[in-house]
């Protein structure tokens, strides 16, 4: 008699979807966090791979192990899946940025938690549930030094995810804003993985755009500088988020600019000096005359993707004014009116809920959520007033007139084709998703919707 293999599957929750369409195209990305459990797996046991976004999760999948990765955003769905699960009897593993910060939580919903990273746990995590005595609660460090994370466990659903290959370069930044959640995980450290795997990864993807996913590459700006160099000599092209400070690094900027990097993520958050400080971000207002910096990127043949959180203490309608104007005068590349989320366990959340803020504490779970609803008493409008004006300034910047108006000044700034397709395609892509998302029930049963 063939010897058992125990079975892993792997599950990605959705967040939701409106009844009758289709799941947002912009949020469908790679899961690397898949590919990188998969490649921590050992080889005695074989895996499997269900993604919520786009596929029926079927409780009877042939499978020992359901390992389920939790955001916020999915944290109610994913409870549901697990629930459904365990009463088939698997054993159910969760991690994730929403465990981590808030375990007890996730823990009723869970035979075993892994908090932190899973590097260094998930194969002792692994062993211990095969011999039948596992922990309820392992804790991992950050070890990015994995090698070259395993796309080939959802190679079979590739043509429905984004044409654009997610790398890793290291994990943590080294700011501290009071709103990140990144922030709280990493407590202000960064850890990058080494050059030589980054490279050898790139070369295994077949699309044309790379999105490198740190949070903040630059927070070791030597590693950077060497990592530029090296990427050069592969002629791609690749988008990231930095912090605006990198605009006061001239051979910075040359570095990316030469080794293919076309778009950067900039998280400005606001321009209210007041709210600037109430997140722990004034340094931002330090680095010198914000007009200027960004017209140094731009004059780098760098674009901006400029995104913006409201709901602070000092936000209100001239918030959003203003912050359009801005992004108009500059011609970003697109710009995000973000609403401002209290994540479990940031600064931000412990001192709205101390302060009898907070309108649900856990907000994530209430039945009647939907994305975009306003979880906390903001100061100076009404929690419907700052949804609606998040809807309306989004629509303002992605009226097809703003897109005509701002793609002359792309041209001008790179002549790479793939870049000219990608802003038609995201802006247009914007442009009909705005009211789509808004609305959008968490955690609702994807597979009713599916149907």
């Amino acid at each position: 008699m063939a010897e058992h293999r125990m079975k892993i599957l792997f599950v990605l929750p959705g967040i939701g979807k409106k009844k009758g369409e289709k799941y947002l195209r912009s949020w469908l990305m790679e899961p690397l966090t898949v590919a990188v459990l998969s490649k921590l797996t050992p080889p005695q046991y074989d895996r499997l791979f269900l993604d919520d976004r786009i596929e029926t999760i079927d409780e009877d999948t042939p499978c020992d192990v359901v390992a389920i990765t939790v955001e916020t955003y999915t944290a109610k769905r994913a409870y549901e899946l697990a629930e459904r699960f365990r009463r088939k009897g698997k054993i159910v593993v969760m991690g994730g940025y929403h465990v981590t910060l808030c375990p007890g939580d996730a823990a009723a919903h869970a035979d075993v938690l892994i908090t932190g990273n899973a590097e260094s746990v998930w194969a002792d995590a692994l062993a211990d549930i095969a011999r039948g005595n596992f922990q309820p609660l392992y804790h991992g460090v950050a070890c990015p030094d994995y090698g070259l994370p395993d796309r080939s466990i959802y190679a079979d659903k590739m043509k429905k995810y984004l044409p654009i290959s997610l790398i890793e370069i290291g994990r943590g930044c080294t700011r501290k804003c009071e709103f990140c959640s990144i922030a709280s995980y990493y407590g202000g450290r960064y850890r990058h993985r080494p050059i030589e795997d980054i490279v050898a990864e790139i070369k295994t993807c077949g699309h044309g755009i790379f999105f490198f996913v740190d949070d903040s590459i630059f927070s070791d700006k030597s590693f950077a500088k060497a990592l530029f160099t090296e990427i050069a000599k592969l002629r791609i092209v690749w988008v990231t988020q930095i912090t605006l400070d990198v605009a006061g690094d001239g051979e910075l900027l040359r570095l990316m600019r030469e080794s293919g990097c076309t778009l950067v993520l900039i998280g400005f958050e606001s321009i209210d000096a007041g709210n600037l400080r109430q997140m722990n971000k004034e340094w931002n207002d330090r680095l010198g005359a914000r007009d200027t910096l960004v017209e140094r990127i731009h004059g780098a043949g760098i674009n901006i993707y400029a995104s913006f959180v409201f709901g602070f203490d000092h936000d209100c309608e001239q918030s959003f004014a203003d912050v359009l104007d801005f992004s108009m005068r500059h011609r970003f590349f697109v710009v995000a009116f973000n609403h401002l989320l209290c994540f479990p366990g940031t600064k931000t959340y412990e001192t709205f809920r101390s302060e009898g803020r907070l309108l649900h504490e856990r907000w994530w779970l209430r039945e009647d959520y939907d994305y975009g609803q306003i979880s906390f008493a903001p100061a100076l409008v009404s929690p419907d007033g700052l949804r609606a004006l998040c809807g309306k300034y989004k629509r303002r910047y992605f009226t097809f007139r703003s897109i005509f108006r701002r793609f002359p000044v792309l041209c001008a700034r790179t002549k790479k084709p793939i870049l000219h397709l990608a802003y038609w395609v995201m802006n247009i892509m914007f442009h009909f998703e705005v009211d789509r998302r808004i609305g959008i029930p968490v955690g609702e049963n994807l597979d009713e919707a599916k149907k």
